[in-house]
């Protein structure tokens, strides 16, 4: 967990003694510990003078206006700490330690940045390329749309069929939400290669389980260090993304947002937002084979662009 500026003292009816009471109470302490440490992150520095300092009584809207501009070009900077001021808002209100909403009206800059989704041929270089415990993960994460935290922890015995279909049971360490999540063919393909053991389905090359910080650490030295994934090194890109990638997939293939939404545990907005940063061309494309192509064919563009493979006679 990161540390948090240490002021000399603290004035009881300063904004700064509303986060830390926020920051330390069993509200916050339930989120994940993912969660806890962006937030923290984002709330230690609104504790530290001048914003902090100031009486509760006295933040309003326009000093947390002045705040997020402070971080000016970094949309993401600015997101991440209005979600955490949100939280601490809602939170801290019904408590009568903040007299009014102090997030009303506040904007940050938009971004296309974040989280960009991978292509179908960024995946497929990386299943090639990348280290074979690597490799598992991002087939796994992209056939899935799960989180880095939620892929790290399934197992073998989390796989339930429904319907004729395997899927895989997931609590999802973020929001708590249990799904299940339908194998794609192209993922019940390729997992029918790797080797079934009792416990974790994806584990390092040394055989131990992975965390989520060693998961992200690992692939940013594999994608900087190898040759092979220079492009995806260009492109900067990070596993959340794959996330992104799953959302895009099923969107070509047809699926509404709801269905997406239900499928990967997000909201439909969120789906929006994923899509939209996707290739126009590439949907476009794809909207026409769904539209005009008969059941066979929608078969074969799938596994064409690598979503689906062709099943054996």
């Amino acid at each position: 967990m990161p540390s948090r500026p240490v002021l000399a003292r603290i004035d009881p009816d300063s904004f700064a003694a509303v986060i830390r009471a926020y920051i330390t109470s069993p509200k916050f302490q339930a989120y994940a510990k993912n969660t806890r440490i962006m937030w923290l992150r984002e709330l230690s520095l609104a504790e530290i003078p001048p914003l902090g300092a100031l009486p509760a009584a006295q933040i309003r809207p326009s000093l947390i206006q002045a705040f997020l501009d402070g971080y000016a070009g970094r949309p993401g900077k600015q997101m991440a700490a209005l979600t955490a001021l949100k939280q601490l808002e809602r939170w801290a209100v019904v408590r009568d330690l903040l007299p009014n909403a102090i997030t009303l009206g506040v904007e940050v800059e938009h971004s296309d940045g974040g989280h960009v989704p991978w292509t179908d041929e960024q995946v497929a270089i990386a299943e090639e390329f990348a280290r074979p415990d690597l490799a598992r993960v991002i087939t796994l994460g992209a056939n899935t749309g799960q989180r880095g935290s939620d892929l790290v922890k399934m197992r073998w015995t989390d796989i339930e069929e429904f319907r004729g279909r395997p899927g895989i049971n997931v609590v999802q360490v973020k929001t708590k939400r249990k799904l299940w999540v339908p194998m794609t063919g192209t993922l019940q393909t390729a997992m029918a290669t790797w080797e079934r053991a009792p416990g974790f389905i994806l584990l390092r090359s040394t055989g131990g389980p992975w965390t989520r910080e060693d998961l992200s650490q690992t692939w940013k030295r594999e994608r900087d260090g190898n040759a092979a994934l220079g492009p995806l090194r260009a492109a900067g890109l990070v596993l959340h993304g794959l996330r992104a990638a799953a959302c895009v997939r099923l969107s070509r293939s047809g699926a509404s947002t709801r269905q997406i939404a239900d499928m990967v545990g997000m909201s439909e907005d969120m789906v929006g937002r994923y899509c939209r940063l996707s290739s126009q061309q590439e949907n476009a494309s794809a909207a026409i084979l769904h539209l005009e192509g008969t059941p066979r064919e929608h078969v074969t563009n799938r596994w064409q662009s690598g979503r689906e493979r062709p099943k054996n006679r």
